[in-house]
């Protein structure tokens, strides 16, 4: 797998851009060390998906590198901005763009480069997280505002779908905040109920309703339960489990309208075993998989 992504294709189906920032995490962490970590994870994968009957060397990929992180500068300010530019770069020439923390304030910028780049499309958001993120900004962006950042900036809140939101992940106030600006919210008693495969079906329908062309999906790793998710500093027990995550990625990687994901929250030196930085890579094999049964339903005669 490892060396599939260094192939270095030069016309991409999939642009990976690192992220490796952490100075706006509210928790302790170094999510700047998941990048290189996630990379070397990915030489445990084969490219071949075999529930899906499809190989990802399918797709060409185009590994942009990491963008310069926040561990020399005051804050993570500039290293958003430069995030923000690499993704609209990416997007001039790659359909699929993936954006690999680093902490979840890079969703922020991450997004409004992808909006920059295609503005011809109406952008909607569906995170897979614990938490709303819809925390007041009070002291600058943090891994736990990017959603209210987002909404402030201009996004309609009904073009935001949550899924795996945590029981326990939120405070009262930013329950009500996303309730009261139309945030579609799926909990984890959902997903459990009807399973991740029709709540997220049913999330892509609320936003295609709310006008949505086109969706940057928010992959939060601390959505799954903390026993399988070590890494994550804001994982909690009784969250998805890494088979639902699994099969998030496959059907949001077959999926049209998503145009760009991020994987982040894993800081790859709190890790134990692997654990949490192998589900990462993991999740990014099974998107691509995703988008090569995609691509073949594309070729396939009428």
């Amino acid at each position: 797998m490892r060396e599939w992504l260094a192939r270095g294709d030069q016309v991409p189906d999939v642009s990976l851009v690192g992220a490796p920032i952490a100075k706006a995490s509210l928790s302790p962490s170094q999510a700047w060390s998941t990048p290189p970590a996630f990379r070397e994870a990915l030489s445990r994968f084969p490219t071949w998906h075999a529930a899906a009957g499809v190989d990802v060397e399918e797709l060409a990929v185009r590994d942009r590198g990491d963008v310069q992180g926040d561990r020399d500068d005051v804050d993570a300010s500039a290293a958003h901005l430069r995030i923000r530019a690499a993704v609209a770069a990416a997007a001039a020439d790659s359909p699929t763009i993936v954006v690999i923390g680093g902490d979840n304030s890079l969703t922020r910028p991450a997004f409004l480069g992808i909006g920059e780049a295609r503005a011809d499309r109406q952008w909607g958001l569906l995170t897979l997280d614990a938490h709303h993120d819809c925390r007041p900004p009070t002291n600058g962006s943090a891994n736990g505002t990017p959603v209210r950042e987002l909404i402030d900036a201009g996004l309609a809140g009904n073009r935001v779908a949550q899924v795996g939101i945590h029981p326990l992940g939120n405070a009262r106030a930013h329950a009500q905040w996303a309730a009261d600006h139309g945030i579609h919210i799926h909990g984890l008693d959902e997903v459990r109920a009807r399973g991740i495969e029709a709540v997220l079906t049913a999330a892509l329908a609320e936003l295609r309703g709310a006008g949505a062309d086109a969706v940057y999906v928010d992959l939060d790793v601390d959505v799954v339960e903390r026993s399988a998710a070590p890494a994550c500093p804001a994982s909690l027990p009784g969250g998805l489990s890494p088979a639902d995550l699994l099969a998030a990625a496959l059907l949001l990687g077959g999926e049209p309208a998503v145009g760009a994901f991020d994987l982040c929250e894993v800081d790859a030196m709190a890790d134990v075993a692997g654990i949490t930085v192998r589900l990462m890579a993991a999740v990014f094999t099974a998107l691509c998989a995703g988008l090569v049964s995609h691509a073949r339903e594309l070729r396939a005669p009428a």
